[in-house]
């Protein structure tokens, strides 16, 4: 230490954060692309998110920002040989209060917490993915509680949108042998939900970008509902029993915005996305390839996850169902869950 200074303690934070830069230059080397990283750190369009809890709010919008600030382009003069190359500073710091449990503060110590590997070992993945989007603690502190799980799950996942997709994709494969029927010409209300939805990929796609995740998928949730308020009035299972034109108007009609509620739904539901994307009988899947591999570094010998986007066959952008395109058979989306899963819960809690 400098002369004087010499009980002057930094904390542990104002150089830890330094880690995000070291480790991306690392990854870069260890996977043989040494130059990759300058496309997130010295990019002039390349935006990079801080997802953090509040408690982090300090070292990543003021201590990491002063210090690639102060750095100036010296880190590529010193370490590269290169001049006039700034590092980008944070883009956005999205910062969560806290979550609770049962309305006591979360303590593993105390068993008193929701174990990953111990929910899915009893439900899916999407309902978790879900409760914990729609309850996210992005401007106050939340509470997980399970009685609020199950009523998520019954009502929205089962009841709004798991129920639409299967009513819709089994009354098709039912009454037009499992192919998307053709419709004859669109009404007024047919085309006024399609521009309904589609409208979703700007205003979904916008609460994304600004990282108002819980906003966007109750946007992607009012949607489906807006959906299911077309099929009640259009009624095409009275319609086909006197004009079966009308009938496969409207579920031509449903189908097509059930397919872009699928993209709108899938950064959130990613599993059961992909499932409804295979019943509607597309070739590719809706993403790319995720995959572990090993790898062998100076890190020592270790798991890569890695994902490769490569055979994503979609893009954030309304369905181009045609009529004719073949369906597979569906099944449920969500399961429904017994009233009882609640206090079964708060009986393992303890």
């Amino acid at each position: 230490p400098v002369e004087g200074w010499e009980e002057k303690k930094l904390y542990v934070w104002f150089e830890a954060v330094i880690g995000y830069l070291s480790a991306s230059i690392e990854g870069a080397r260890i996977t043989g692309n040494p130059e990759v990283w300058h496309e997130w750190w010295a990019h002039p369009e390349a935006r990079s998110y801080y997802f953090i809890g509040k408690d982090n709010i300090p070292f990543h919008a003021v201590i990491w920002p002063a210090q690639l600030i102060g750095v100036g382009d010296w880190f590529g003069r010193i370490f590269e040989e290169r001049e006039g190359e700034a590092l980008n500073l944070p883009y956005d710091v999205p910062a969560n209060e806290f979550m609770n449990l049962e309305g006591q503060k979360i303590s593993g110590s105390r068993n008193w917490a929701v174990w990953g590997l111990d929910f899915l070992s009893r439900y899916d993945p999407d309902p978790l993915r879900y409760y914990l989007t729609v309850n996210m603690p992005e401007t106050k502190d939340t509470d997980w509680d399970w009685g609020g799980f199950v009523s998520r799950n019954n009502d929205e996942l089962v009841a709004t949108w798991g129920n639409l997709a299967n009513r819709v994709l089994s009354f098709s494969d039912k009454h037009w042998q499992g192919a998307v029927p053709t419709p004859g010409p669109l009404r007024e209300a047919d085309q006024e939900i399609l521009q309904v939805i589609e409208g979703g990929f700007a205003t979904v796609g916008d609460l994304i970008n600004r990282v108002n995740l819980r906003a966007a998928l109750s946007e992607a949730m009012r949607l489906a509902s807006e959906v299911n308020k077309y099929l009640d009035k259009a009624a095409p299972w009275f319609e086909i029993k006197s004009d079966k034109e009308a009938a496969g108007t409207t579920i031509y009609t449903a189908l097509k915005a059930i397919d872009s509620l699928k993209v709108l739904f899938a950064p959130f539901l990613p599993f059961t996305s992909e499932r409804l994307h295979q019943y509607f009988g597309y070739a590719t899947p809706l993403f790319g390839e995720q995959f572990v591999e090993k790898q062998s570094d100076s890190l020592g010998e270790h798991d890569v996850l890695r994902y490769d986007p490569a055979f994503a066959g979609w893009r954030w952008e309304p369905s181009r169902l045609e009529p004719g395109h073949p369906l597979h058979k569906p099944a449920p989306l969500f399961k429904k869950l017994e009233d009882s899963v609640a206090e079964e819960e708060r009986a393992r809690l303890g």
